[in-house]
């Protein structure tokens, strides 16, 4: 949420969409934050047409509920803000749970930058196209990071071990450590299949042992989803990244406005007839209502009128009339057969609700009479 006070506002925009203010100057509006970097740049114009700016710097990090006391936890929240690691579609990391090859492919492409285009046809056997995966897969393939496990099998949801990750990670980010290769770790013998990719990834800094004190690695044990992505934050254009993420003296610009949400407004409405008698048998109300302009705001959500006063629910749907679709601005209408036990003047309420659950209400009356 964003609030200020100018006096003797004329004009005032935030990220350069215009914000009402009351008489004294207050504004309120509602800011949406993208992970990363955002910016907000508030604008005003005064009566003597006096311009002035403020800005503000926000870094918004990616946090999830199961990090709290976990040893990457900082590795973990800067690549989510960089969108390079995902979290599981319940908002959890589960950090000790095995990394698939598919993710690994992902993350991979993600974390070097890589260009990832629509496909046209499988990847292999048990990546389909629509697979959200197959894009990454292809890519590290064509790079030749990874490989398919058998003849047309990537094996998308097949486990990597640590060895495994280091081989990747030495094809991805290069071999310039060949010289001086020997035995860094008891447990990964000169004849272990992935010695030398283990060695140059701890020669560059890629990967690690288990243990400060032991020089062991568990080369055959299943590489976790914390540990992938600890060392994917070794990866020289990733460490570039987070030096850029958390600089405040750079990025923060236009580029990086932050969302704006204002309070949906209901005007302009209309309903007819505004009279009618309690003898009359088949009216019908027809109720329009104007959302006004919202763009570059939350789009629309819904339109209801409270109609409860006249036998209705409090609660009825209300019709976009347009060529838009729902979620527009513009008109939106309801046709009801009114019921009325009393004369008198009735309420009606209409209320709308934005997609992030912002609300607006407006009301109007119509006369019952005998």
């Amino acid at each position: 949420m964003l609030s200020g006070i100018k006096p003797n506002a004329k004009y005032l925009t935030v990220n350069k969409i215009p914000i009402e203010y009351d008489s004294d100057g207050r504004f309120l509006c509602g800011l949406v934050l993208h992970p990363g970097k955002n910016f907000v740049e508030i604008e005003v114009w005064d009566e003597a047409d006096k311009y002035e700016n403020k800005t503000l710097r926000i870094l918004y990090l990616v946090f999830y509920p199961d990090l709290d006391g976990h040893w990457a936890k900082k590795q973990i929240i800067t690549l989510a803000t960089l969108g390079i690691i995902e979290s599981y579609p319940d908002g959890s990391f589960y950090m000790a749970q095995p990394i698939t090859r598919g993710e690994f492919a992902a993350w991979i492409a993600r974390a070097k930058g890589l260009k990832i285009l629509p496909l046209a046809q499988d990847v292999a056997l048990d990546v389909p196209k629509e697979q959200w995966q197959a894009p990454y897969i292809k890519t590290v393939i064509e790079k030749q990071y990874m490989k398919n496990l058998f003849s047309g099998i990537f094996g998308i949801d097949e486990t990597l071990t640590r060895g495994e990750a280091a081989k990747i990670a030495i094809d991805s980010e290069g071999d310039e450590f060949l010289s001086e290769l020997s035995a860094l770790f008891y447990d990964v013998p000169e004849d272990h299949p992935y010695f030398t990719d283990i060695k140059l990834s701890k020669k560059s800094g890629l990967t690690k042992g288990i243990s400060k004190n032991t020089p062991v690695f568990q080369p055959d044990r299943e590489i976790n989803r914390s540990e992938s992505a600890v060392l994917l934050s070794r990866f020289g254009r990733v460490k570039w990244l987070e030096k850029w993420l958390f600089d405040f003296n750079e990025g923060f610009s236009a580029e990086y406005y932050a969302g704006i949400n204002t309070q949906p407004k209901v005007s302009n409405i209309e309903i007819s007839p505004k009279t009618f008698s309690l003898l009359e048998e088949d009216i019908v109300i027809t109720l329009k209502t104007l959302i006004e302009d919202r763009e570059g705001i939350q789009s629309i959500a819904n339109v209801k009128a409270d109609i409860s006063s006249l036998g209705g629910p409090p609660d009825a749907e209300m019709q976009f009339e347009g060529i838009k679709g729902e979620g527009t601005v513009g008109t939106y209408i309801l046709r009801f057969k009114p019921t009325a036990d009393s004369w008198g003047e009735k309420t009606i309420k209409i209320n709308t609700t934005d997609k992030m659950g912002w609300k607006g209400t407006s009301q109007t009356s119509v006369t019952v009479v005998r």
